[in-house]
């Protein structure tokens, strides 16, 4: 499930970005904890995250439902 400001930014994205993130959130739809847990810092903490392409992308999971909840440049140019 995806917040409304996180979809828009997501779509524009490149496709290369949005196919790798795509890629890895079909994985959640049967194993939603298979990413680790983020401890350290105030942002997304205790939020499970994955690389993408040059996106993080942090998440959390609420009984069958995975909310994601940020989008996060991997790298700054």
């Amino acid at each position: 499930m995806w917040a409304d400001p996180l979809r828009d930014l997501f779509l524009s994205l490149p496709k290369g970005d949005q196919e790798g993130i795509l890629q890895k959130l079909r994985l959640l739809e049967r194993f939603p904890y298979m990413f680790p847990v983020r401890f350290k810092g105030w942002r997304f903490r205790r939020h499970r995250w994955f690389h993408a392409g040059n996106w993080l992308v942090y998440y959390r999971v609420a009984g069958n439902t995975a909310y994601i909840r940020g989008l996060w440049p991997a790298q700054i140019l």
